[in-house]
């Protein structure tokens, strides 16, 4: 099928109204966008209207502001933050459910390159003013809404094709014939050879330029854009991609050129261009919150490139926008960044600097001699080596006045003294100068807590902004991820389900268990944005995105292991004994949390049934009833003296060697055998009783002696694998069959 350009549509009423809000809101941003390029200017240094190879090319002598923005970047994001999803009721059900939302939206935001997205987010923020990053899911080009850094895949190649095949079958490209087919055929080979995913899906993570954003008006603080009733993202485009992705033929749109024009100091379009193939133009995407709309035009067109549309499983907010402030002013749009606090200061600074560098070089050495001194003595003078004795002719004056060295204007240090403008500047930024030093690694205890305090204490402001900054999206990521992964795309982050033979499940026809899932190893719900996050909260933990402190770290835990540790121990012997440990859990979780440390409790204390004792064989409770591990020891009483020769309670039948017990064994057996058992017990429960009760009496003394619980039942389950050595020690009972 031959492949044209769409006809031209004509004027739409709706996208002319939308144009003319743009320009408006152009003229009303029109200051604050200049002086984002001024700000940009500074930092960079670099003035592109002087000669590259000058000297002068680089307008300050010491980038102060640079330097600052470097120094506090590392203190405000070093690294990704510390995503946690936790329940928000207390059950445990829910925790694999956390687990796998909490893993698969670390993934893709890794995938996404958060990182490297949000430090530039950063740094446009101590720059312009506010950053602004951009969250989307992309699914399919054109059908998606404006993704500038979309995961590399063959759909823009594809675009590509078709604006060439459209090209070639348009009358006004049959001039450029042969080289319009050899591109054409190169991107088919391409497309034949899978240089590229032919489609790829997965949350992106756009950074929007400051003054590529419009944001209504009409809004007065910063804190209030999300309820902006439109907001506008210029996208600058190839003209050819414009066209192929489209499909109409863009010769109306405004275009832009290359340029090295003064106020675009390092920005690469302005203007007009004369090589229409690579042309720049700039596609308006509008967002409409009062319609719930999404419009898409060329700036100079009045008629939509797409229909207009609304978004499809977006999350709970309704832009994609996220804007993060430097500083906010109380009832004003735009706060003042650290160019705007510190720029009057570097210029006070280089302006001393360089005054001083201009005294110094008034200083040149030399000496003054009267006009009457002879050429000849003035030669001897000048002539003379090191260490020789030089005669002149002083014409009758002091020698000291003959010749004389040259005087020079002093140079006064408090004049030249920078300590003010360095004071001035650590109020603003908050840096010290144990900061800004060539301090890489601290050497003493002191340089660690100024390089870590002063970041904290000073910024802590801005460090707390990022981090709420970072939980919307990551919240936003989470809601969309809810909606659009599959299963089966959740399986390849977490792994697939463990498998195995179910445990009491056999398959009727063979006789074989059956085999099946016997651990989940994720859990993906088929909820709404709105009832996901009824059960489960996002946070970010505090601090994760600074620079970590490993000698703070390592304090902290130091402190806190020896609080920790015996209320784990104490809790694991409640639970043994069958009490109640709430409390102390409890205790345990506020102990934690006092340290602000993110550990997961039930992962230190384990579930721990309490042992049961037969109620058949020791009804009152004697010595061995309550004591841990006497499930084991009944385990071992019943299969330790050999082989029955009766049932358990029959009185009438005793075994060989018991008839004539002690009466020392006689009152130990009552004390644990209850009398309505019916007298004296049987031979071999005699036996039993005794045995009992002296190893209830043995596991006593050895928690006495400081033997560990583990360590008893490590005991008693050997004792249970060797019922001959078990034979042994019960012979050596009273009244048994190895005794007198």
């Amino acid at each position: 099928m031959k492949k044209t350009f769409k006809d031209q549509p004509e004027s739409n009423p709706l996208a002319k109204k939308w144009g003319e809000r743009v320009t408006n809101a152009r003229r009303h941003w029109d200051r604050f966008h200049r002086r984002i390029q001024h700000n940009r200017q500074v930092v960079s240094g670099f003035d592109w209207t002087r000669d590259p190879t000058n000297s002068d090319f680089y307008l300050h002598r010491a980038n102060l502001i640079h330097s600052s923005i470097a120094s506090i970047l590392p203190g405000i994001y070093a690294r990704n933050p510390e995503i946690s999803v936790v329940p928000q009721h207390a059950g445990r059900e829910l925790k694999l459910l956390c687990k796998t939302i909490e893993s698969v939206t670390n993934r893709q935001l890794a995938d996404a390159r958060l990182k490297q997205r949000a430090k530039s987010t950063v740094r446009a923020a101590l720059t312009c003013s506010f950053g602004v990053l951009k969250v989307m899911y992309q699914r399919e080009m054109g059908k998606d809404p404006i993704i500038g850094a979309r995961i590399q895949d063959a759909q823009d190649n594809l675009a590509r094709v078709q604006q060439l095949m459209m090209e070639i079958n348009d009358d006004g490209g049959r001039g450029e014939q042969e080289r319009l087919e050899a591109e054409l055929k190169e991107s088919l080979s391409a497309l034949r050879e899978k240089a590229e995913v032919v489609k790829a899906e997965g949350i992106v993570i756009d950074r929007v330029l400051t003054e590529h954003l419009l944001i209504d008006p009409t809004i007065a603080e910063f804190w209030d854009y999300e309820q902006a009733d439109w907001m506008i993202q210029i996208v600058p485009m190839k003209k050819s991609l414009a066209e192929g992705l489209y499909g109409y033929k863009l010769d109306k749109a405004t275009t832009y050129h290359t340029s090295f024009e003064k106020s675009d100091s390092g920005r690469l379009f302005s203007g007009t261009t004369s090589v229409s193939d690579d042309a720049q133009i700039c596609i308006l995407e509008i967002w409409d919150k009062k319609t719930q709309r999404v419009y898409t035009m060329a700036e100079g067109c009045d008629y939509w490139l797409r229909e207009p549309y609304s978004p499809a499983n977006s999350g709970a907010r309704w832009y994609p926008f996220f804007l993060l402030p430097f500083q906010t002013v109380d009832g004003q749009f735009i706060g003042p960044s650290m160019v705007d606090l510190t720029e009057r200061l570097q210029e006070e600074h280089n302006e001393t600097r360089n005054r001083y560098n201009e005294h110094r070089e008034l200083i040149k050495p030399g000496y003054i001699a009267g006009a009457d001194i002879s050429e000849r003595t003035l030669r001897r003078f000048s002539d003379a080596a090191l260490g020789e004795i030089t005669l002149i002719d002083s014409e009758g004056l002091p020698l000291q006045q003959a010749i004389m060295p040259k005087t020079h204007p002093p140079i006064d240090p408090m004049v030249y003294d920078t300590s003010p403008v360095r004071a001035d500047w650590e109020q603003v930024t908050g840096l010290q100068d144990a900061v800004r030093a060539s301090i890489t690694i601290p050497k003493t205890a002191t340089e660690a807590s100024i390089m870590q305090q002063s970041l904290s204490s000073r910024i802590a402001e801005f460090r707390d902004q990022v981090e709420d900054f970072l939980q919307q999206i990551a919240e936003y990521t989470a809601q969309i991820l809810v909606q659009e992964l599959s299963a089966e795309q959740v399986e390849r982050v977490m792994g697939p389900h463990r498998t195995g033979p179910l445990q009491g499940v056999t398959d009727p026809m063979t006789g074989q268990p059956v085999i099946g899932v016997i651990e989940h190893s994720y859990d993906w719900p088929s909820l709404s944005r709105e009832e996901i996050f009824q059960y489960v909260e996002l946070q970010i933990r505090a601090g994760s995105t600074g620079a970590p402190d490993n000698l703070d770290r390592q304090d902290t835990w130091l402190r806190m292991l020896p609080v920790i540790q015996p209320l784990i121990q104490q809790i694991i012997q409640f639970q043994m004994q069958g009490i109640d440990a709430a409390s102390l859990i409890a205790l345990l979780k506020e102990s934690i949390a006092r340290f602000d440390e993110k550990i997961d409790v039930d992962s230190l204390v384990p579930d721990i049934k309490p042992p049961q004792a037969n109620p058949m064989e020791n009804p009152s409770g004697g010595a061995a009833a309550g004591m841990p591990g006497a499930e084991m020891l009944q385990q071992m009483m019943g299969g330790a003296g050999g082989e029955q020769t009766g049932q358990q309670g029959d009185t009438g039948q005793l075994s060989a060697g018991y008839e004539d017990m002690p009466p020392e064994v006689s009152q130990a057996i009552s004390e644990v055998v209850p009398p309505e058992a019916g007298g004296m017990p049987s031979a071999q429960a005699g036996q039993e009783a005794a045995g009992r009760n002296l190893m209830a009496k043995g596991m006593a003394e050895l928690t006495g002696a400081g033997m560990s619980q583990g360590d008893i039942e490590s005991l008693m389950g050997q004792l249970l694998q060797n019922p001959q050595l078990l034979s042994q020690i019960m012979g050596q009972l009273p009244g048994g069959p190895g005794t007198a």
